[in-house]
Formats: C-alpha cells, sequence, structure tokens
C-alpha cells in the first residue's frame, strides 16, 4: 500500500475508554476481552471509519509480553497481537482498501539500566516480537504510542523497524514538557528522526489547548510529520464537546501538525467534528520559522545540542565502570564535544550506564566494528562518530547511517 505520511491525515480516537463505555471492565484484559467480544471492537472501529478516520490503530496497548503477564496470558503474546491486527484490517479493509491500519506497542512496565533492571538490549526484543506479530496480522505500520522517555521510545523504533515496517512515534510529556524522567521534548524529536521514526509527536498529555506550546516548540526542529492526539478530557463526565475539541485542535494544525486524531475519552463524535474542520482548513498557508539547514541538531539523553561545522573536540576519554569524575572534567574542558573512545563492547556497555551524567555532545572514536555499533545502539542520543576511527570509511558511513549518527 502506498504509505504518505506526509499528507494531513485523521486518526481515530480512543479505544480502551470508548469500549469501556461498550462492556469491557477496568480490570479486564483487553485483548482478551476484545478477542472474546469482537463484533464491539468491529463497531468502534466503523465508527471511527464512518467519521472519516483514515489511519486506525490496533488494540494492542496492552498486548505485549510484559503487560499480558498481568493476567497470566504471555503465552498468548503472539496469537493476540496477530489476532487483534487481523480484525483491525479486516474492518477496514471492507470499509475503505485505502484506510492504514497502524499496530500498536506502547510503553512497557520495565525500565531500562542504568535506572532499572532491564537490559536495553532486551526492551528491543521484546518490541520487536510484538511489532512481527503484527506485521504478520497485515499492519500497514506501527506506532509507538504515548512512550514516556526516550530510551523506551529508542527501543520501540529499533524493535519495531525490524519490520522493515514505517515506524511513528508519540509521547505522553509531564505539563512542562519534559519526559518523566526529564528529557526535553526537542531532544526526543532529534533522537527519534535521526533513527528513522517516519513521524513524531504527542498524544495522551492533555487537552489540545494545553499542548500546543509543546507543538511550537518542537515545530521548528521537525524533519518528519507531527503527530497530535490529544485527550478529549478527563473522565465522560468532564469532556470537551465535539465542537470545543475541534476548535481547539485548529491551533495545532496552525502550529505544524498534519496527524491529527485524539486519545482518551475522545468519541467517533469528536474525531467527525475534527475532519470536518481539517477539510476546510488551508494546510498550505502553514508556515514554520524552521532551524537553519547547516546547523548540526544533536541531542544526548536530557537536551538537545546545536552545533556549526567548527565544534571543537576534547581528547579521547577511556571507558570504566565508574566515569563520573572523568565526565564531569570534560563539561569542564571548555570544548564542545566529548570524544569518548571505544575499544570493546564492554566499553561501549559502561559508557551507556554512564552518559545520562554527560550534558555535552558525544562523539566515539572506535577502531572495532562491533564495539561502534553496540556504542551506537546503546546511547540514549545521537552521537558523532569519529572520523578518525580505525574502521573503512564505508563501513563508517552505513553505521552512523543506522544509528541517527553523524561523520565528522
Amino acid at each position: 500500500m502506498d504509505i504518505r505520511l506526509s499528507q494531513p491525515l485523521l486518526m481515530d480516537g480512543a479505544t480502551a475508554t470508548n469500549l469501556r463505555l461498550n462492556g469491557m471492565g477496568q480490570y479486564n484484559c483487553p485483548a482478551q476481552w476484545i478477542l472474546e467480544n469482537p463484533d464491539r471492537l468491529a463497531q468502534l472501529h466503523r465508527a471511527f471509519l464512518q467519521a472519516g478516520s483514515r489511519i486506525i490503530c490496533t488494540p494492542t496497548a496492552q498486548a505485549d509480553a510484559v503487560s499480558l503477564q498481568k493476567w497470566g496470558q504471555q503465552h498468548n503474546t503472539q496469537a493476540y497481537n496477530e489476532q487483534l491486527a487481523r480484525l483491525t484490517v479486516q474492518t477496514c479493509r471492507d470499509f475503505d482498501p485505502q484506510v492504514l491500519v497502524a499496530g500498536v506497542v506502547a510503553p512497557l512496565d520495565l525500565q531500562a539500566e542504568p535506572f532499572g533492571e532491564t537490559p536495553f538490549l532486551d526492551l528491543v526484543s521484546i518490541y520487536a516480537a510484538q511489532a512481527f506479530a503484527l506485521k504478520k496480522g497485515g499492519v500497514d505500520l506501527l506506532i509507538a504510542d504515548t512512550m514516556t522517555t526516550i530510551s523506551q521510545s529508542r527501543a520501540a523504533i529499533l524493535g519495531c523497524r525490524q519490520t522493515g515496517l514505517p515506524v511513528m512515534v508519540t509521547l505522553n510529556v509531564e505539563e512542562d514538557g519534559e519526559t518523566c524522567m526529564g528529557s526535553d521534548l526537542v531532544s526526543a524529536l532529534i533522537v527519534c528522526q535521526k533513527l528513522g521514526a517516519a513521524a513524531f509527536g504527542l498524544a495522551c498529555c492533555d487537552r489540545p489547548e494545553r499542548i500546543a506550546g509543546h507543538l511550537e516548540e518542537i515545530a521548528p526542529y521537525a524533519k518528519v510529520p507531527l503527530i497530535v492526539r490529544p485527550r478529549a478530557g478527563e473522565d465522560f463526565d468532564r469532556l470537551l464537546t465535539p465542537s470545543e475539541m475541534a476548535e481547539q485542535m485548529k491551533k495545532l494544525l496552525e502550529l505544524g501538525a498534519t496527524l491529527v486524531g485524539g486519545c482518551c475519552y475522545t468519541t467517533p463524535e469528536h474525531i467527525a467534528q475534527i475532519g470536518r474542520m481539517m477539510q476546510a482548513f488551508d494546510f498550505s498557508a502553514v508556515k514554520i520559522q524552521r532551524e537553519d539547514e547547516d546547523t548540526l541538531m544533536m541531542a544526548g539523553a536530557t537536551e538537545p545540542y546545536f552545533l556549526d561545522e567548527y565544534f571543537e573536540q576534547t581528547e579521547p576519554v577511556d571507558c570504566r565502570m565508574d566515569m563520573s569524575d572523568e565526565l564531569l572534567e570534560l563539561e569542564d574542558s571548555g570544548a564542545d564535544v566529548a570524544t569518548i573512545r571505544i575499544e570493546t563492547v564492554d566499553d561501549a556497555y559502561n559508557f551507556a550506564l554512564n552518559a545520562h551524567m554527560l550534558h555535552m555532545p558525544v562523539s566515539f572514536l572506535s577502531d572495532s566494528e562491533e564495539a561502534l555499533e553496540m556504542a551506537l545502539l546503546m546511547y540514549n542520543g545521537c552521537a558523532f562518530v569519529d572520523s578518525r576511527s580505525g574502521i573503512d570509511e564505508k563501513v563508517l558511513e552505513h553505521l552512523a547511517q543506522g544509528y541517527g549518527a553523524v561523520v565528522r
């Protein structure tokens, strides 16, 4: 199917909250309940399609192996995701073969090292397993939805992109526009789009008017389409009306959003009104002041960095288990970029556990292809790759491209 995310598209609204109105209990396993009541899901999806949605999301936000453990259903992970995807695809294809189906992966109830006990590569594997099941079920693309950290977002992209399908990412941020781990939203955008996200944006968070400032902050740096899927309210007794939500969403379109839908409590009636607003909106009139093309946009785990081509690097620093003193010295060096020598896979792992303490851009210097790739994979930011590395130039460029790095 021809997937054109660059054009304005209306997405769907909330799945879980609408299904609860239709009989799904708060403590039911959503995947199991839906498969026992497939007509309820089809009814909801048809309502969104009739409202004008051109992207429908699978109801798989709690269908990963970790979430399913709560109901003792983790052994059904692949079957549940494949079957839920097929249900969604069938409803959409019957309505209009051109409607896109987005397979949903969501935040895991796990925290990667060093802030948790789970190895980062385990998160990547969990997301990859779910993504392949969704692909087998026939989805057209994938969405890492309502992610709460850069680490989760990176793991989801790295896992999902193994399927070869486009991967969109949305973040659920705090009121101040940062993730729950204190990462800047611009940093998250830069990291995700460099890693290959096909679109990036905000989901859940709050009502439309309350996320306008966050969207305005990231729009100048976006090189991919921007998604907005805000909440319609706090509960069904405190909802924006469909016309109120559509009016607030118009501001988000003026700020550059083109992939538009809703999250919690957003009904088909809300989506229909938003769709009518979009049909009357002049997207060609939107003009965003973009960051200068010559600026090197880089990011660490918490903050973005903007450099020109004449930056100064530190002397190379070797890796060890505790790098706190060395990293503090790097920040006091007066240089623009920290040069980290990566000789082994263990070096890459050790730096990844220490990298959150460094608040400056990173450049990896290595003579080992394997070690360099591990460093790029594990680093929760986007890095430079030092052109002085003793690795074939074509290999160096290939590695850098695969992980959103820049060879300098």
